[in-house]
């Protein structure tokens, strides 16, 4: 809890930088973390502004209702280490190329592959609205097992490192609190000594237990999968180019910045990330948007 507490001083002191630089650093603004929650509470309902409360503490560079996200009653329903035996021997790659820690063999032949070509990355917002999104009422109707957790993840926003920070806190299927190290059996096992800390919840004034994603790497991470979209949107749209004439300078240039991510889509490649460090966790509804 040392930790803990360094932490929280070191987000007060920290001072808030407001200079954009999310596609060269893979860091982002206070204001750039809230266009980025509007995006994702508008295209997964799932995910919610918290709503204004005297337990809140409030830090004044965001509005009093988005000071953090929320997504509650999230289902877990085998440990991570279970998923991560699974597939041990060979990574899995999803069919976009991104590493894929821990799917299980079931869940992978269910998945039909698809050619690199017809990775539509420059139309998320199309194939977003297209997605179903089942609702906490379904969640709540699943069938009651042993095995059977839920999560309350919050993502709130880091000034010490410039990123979104993730949070979680657990639940059995009866509704009583995890413990932190029940908690730490759904954090893969690469990453429980290294970016999992037990930390109290920064935003809420009485003490919740959680259990924190350091996000120290997470800057570097965010770069290296902008890079990624960036790439599969230029190579995509250099073969449909290919018979054209040469394009003038300034067309050059617009493309290049087409070419790149929006940062209100900065949480959907955050969560995919995410997905890696909590595998047994159900919450990257996004997955099926790339």
């Amino acid at each position: 809890m040392i930790r803990s507490t360094l932490s929280s001083w070191r987000e007060y002191l920290t001072p808030v930088s407001h200079k954009s630089t999310f596609l060269t650093t893979g860091n982002v603004t206070p204001d750039e973390f809230r266009k980025a929650g509007d995006y994702l509470c508008h295209m997964f309902p799932t995910w919610k502004w918290n709503e204004p409360s005297k337990d809140i503490s409030y830090r004044d560079f965001l509005p009093q209702d988005k000071q953090f996200l929320v997504s509650r009653k999230v289902p877990s329903n085998e440990r991570a280490q279970e998923l991560v035996s699974v597939s041990q021997n060979e990574p899995e790659v999803d069919e976009d190329g991104w590493l894929v820690e821990g799917q299980s063999v079931e869940k992978s032949a269910k998945q039909h592959p698809k050619s690199e070509s017809a990775i539509e990355v420059d139309d998320i917002d199309e194939m977003m609205k297209d997605m179903e999104i089942q609702g906490n009422d379904d969640i709540v109707d699943m069938p009651v097992n042993q095995g059977e957790r839920y999560y309350d993840l919050y993502i709130t926003y880091s000034t010490s490192y410039r990123v979104p920070k993730m949070y979680i806190v657990g639940f059995s299927s009866a509704g009583v609190p995890l413990t932190p190290q029940e908690m730490f059996e759904d954090i893969a096992p690469d990453y429980r000594t290294k970016t999992a800390t037990i930390e109290k919840l920064p935003f809420y004034k009485h003490s919740v237990l959680s259990v924190s994603i350091h996000p120290c790497k997470h800057a570097n991470v965010m770069k290296t999968l902008l890079d990624k979209v960036r790439t599969v949107r230029q190579r995509r749209r250099e073969e449909e180019n290919r018979e054209k004439d040469d394009q003038d300078d300034w067309e050059d240039v617009q493309e290049d910045l087409d070419d790149a991510l929006r940062v209100d889509q900065y949480l959907v490649v955050f969560l995919k990330f995410i997905t890696s460090v909590t595998p047994s966790i159900e919450h990257d509804y996004t997955m099926e948007g790339w």
